[in-house]
């Protein structure tokens, strides 16, 4: 019998046929190779058929552990629903194979590469290894969606070769930053038109602890920080981020182009991972990161990853927060922009020094100058960028 093991789960291998004949002998085997384990599940894939002796073992390995049975055919699938055993076992079914030879790529980031599967559906091929964080995201598309955001809809998660992907319903749509270069002509009415999406994200608001807190995360990273930053600034920084207003909007957390779809003229979200609740200033925080920090030392960084020069790109940034926040008079709004300068330098610090993304020859210039620019901040030598 094989075994492998996954997130330090033990699996075990079912193969063939489980009936009253082999059992007993298939319950030793199992035991044995358990052992003093407390988590271990089971792989249906070569699984032919399994009978009411089979279904009682499991019942009986149950008794000693919440088990789970992985990979389940169809025809085992529904033995398990017409017993009532879907309902008590934890079942996932075996994934289909997805070949995505021939379809068109319309869009890529730094989580996957979306593919065009026909005229209603797409599918999200994902560079994470790690299968709970998609069925993560898929659950919280599900949950967005439920609750009236503009999402595309997942219906299935597959296996593409050795990844994994997810199946979205997505009609007659395209990437919406390939969108925006091809209607440069029209940059102000697509800013508008962004910063009003960007809003009616934020207009839904859920109070049921579906996603997390955005200000907590940025408290963390802030603490992860610490030891590049004074005393003085560490605390002002997290005192200033503390008495941000708590909202309960929901924040997509890295609403740039290239993770939004167009689909018959509106646009949509499609990745779901960085979904959280707070206050919209911090939306904008991960914009002037991905818009303009990532820019300042590599002047054609927007260009190389989204085909965007650096004015344009500081264009497409300053616009849509304009639009979005041409209700604040002067004053409140350069307030506003010193907050999202100073969030931004935060999440970039800590994805600099502390995940360490980007050019390894630009990390102590990119460190310093964030460093420098929450010293201002603290300061008060900022006057919004």
């Amino acid at each position: 019998m094989e075994k492998y093991i996954e997130n330090d789960i033990l699996y075990i291998c079912l193969e063939g046929r489980i009936s009253s004949d082999n059992v007993d002998a298939l319950e030793v085997e199992i035991r044995n190779l358990i052992g003093d384990r407390t988590e271990y599940a089971f792989d249906a894939e070569k699984l032919e058929y399994i009978s009411s002796a089979g279904l009682r073992l499991l019942l009986k390995l149950k008794k000693d552990n919440d088990i789970m049975v992985v990979n389940v055919s169809s025809a085992i699938y529904e033995i398990f629903e017409i017993t009532g055993f879907s309902k008590i076992i934890k079942i996932k079914r075996q994934m289909r194979q997805l070949a995505i030879e021939g379809y068109e790529k319309i869009g890529e980031g730094a989580m996957g590469t979306v593919y065009r599967i026909d005229s209603d559906t797409i599918v999200k091929v994902y560079n994470l290894e790690d299968l709970g964080n998609i069925e993560i995201e898929v659950a919280k598309a599900k949950d967005a969606f439920l609750l009236g955001i503009p999402t595309a809809i997942p219906f299935d998660i597959v296996k593409v070769g050795d990844k994994y992907g997810a199946v979205f319903e997505l009609i007659k749509s395209t990437n919406c930053n390939e969108y925006f270069l091809r209607h440069l002509n029209q940059a102000e009415e697509f800013y508008e038109k962004y910063a009003e999406f960007i809003k009616s994200i934020h207009s839904v608001e859920t109070k049921d602890n579906i996603f997390p807190k955005i200000k907590d995360m940025y408290l963390e990273q802030l603490k992860a920080v610490k030891n590049v930053l004074s005393d003085e600034v560490y605390y002002k920084l997290f005192e200033d981020v503390n008495k941000i207003a708590d909202m309960y909007s929901v924040i997509h957390g890295d609403i740039q182009l290239k993770n939004l779809m167009i689909s018959d003229e509106e646009i949509v979200l499609i990745d779901m991972e960085t979904l959280s609740v707070g206050n919209p200033i911090f939306e904008f925080a991960g914009l002037y990161m991905t818009y303009i920090l990532f820019n300042k030392h590599e002047p054609n960084n927007t260009e190389k990853f989204l085909g965007i020069n650096k004015d344009t790109s500081s264009q497409l940034f300053y616009s849509t927060v304009r639009n979005y926040y041409n209700y604040l008079p002067y004053e409140e709004y350069n307030s506003v922009l010193k907050q999202i300068e100073m969030l931004g330098n935060i999440r970039f610090l800590f994805l600099i020094y502390s995940v360490g993304i980007g050019i390894p020859e630009l990390r102590e210039t990119r460190i310093r100058d964030s460093v420098e620019t929450l010293e201002k901040y603290v300061k008060g030598e900022t006057n919004g960028f």
